[in-house]
């Protein structure tokens, strides 16, 4: 595409300078061909249409330059329309990439995030099926922590009362010349 446009680019290009080369080179040889006298001057008061083929060469190089240099606006916009067009696809190339490069990203984080949960789930599978094999070991250990826990609480309560009737023995009052009863 861009060889292209470089092709009609000078394709144009020549085309106007060639018309700008006839109309110059058209001006000196009618410059030459025709030398003010004053004797013809004075003799042609009446102005001189132009021959038929000087109408049509003038109006092929007016429309030859008309086109060159509507082409060669038309070549201009043209790049740049291309070059933007490249631009904005170059852009949006690099964006698209990004994005699947992101996503990938994403899905690997999420796959890994799902291999982990199943590696979990399958860890405790089997330890609930251990638990289920010592389930009947696991009551009696739990029988027997209950009843030391019970024994402790026992065991506290005896210490407590025990104090209590110390306490309670070491500050009774004495009397003197207790008899003793029974």
């Amino acid at each position: 595409m861009k060889r292209t446009m470089n092709r009609a680019y000078v394709f144009f290009l020549i085309l106007t300078l060639l018309t700008v080369t006839i109309g110059i080179a058209k001006e000196s040889i009618s410059a030459v061909k025709e030398v003010p006298t004053v004797a013809t001057s004075l003799k042609s008061e009446a102005p001189q249409l132009p021959d038929e083929d000087s109408t049509y060469l003038n109006a092929l190089l007016s429309a030859i330059g008309g086109f060159g240099g509507g082409g060669l606006l038309l070549v201009f916009l043209l790049r740049r329309l291309v070059v933007s067009y490249d631009n904005t696809f170059a852009k949006w190339e690099t964006r698209w990439d990004s994005h699947s490069v992101r996503d990938d990203k994403t899905n690997d984080k999420i796959i890994s995030m799902i291999d982990n949960v199943q590696e979990t789930a399958q860890e405790l599978k089997m330890e609930i099926i251990k638990l289920q094999a010592n389930a009947v070991d696991k009551n009696t250990v739990i029988e027997a922590l209950t009843k030391v826990a019970v024994l402790e609480t026992d065991v506290e309560q005896m210490r407590g009362e025990v104090s209590s009737i110390m306490t309670h023995l070491i500050n009774k009052p004495r009397a003197s010349g207790l008899t003793i009863r029974s």
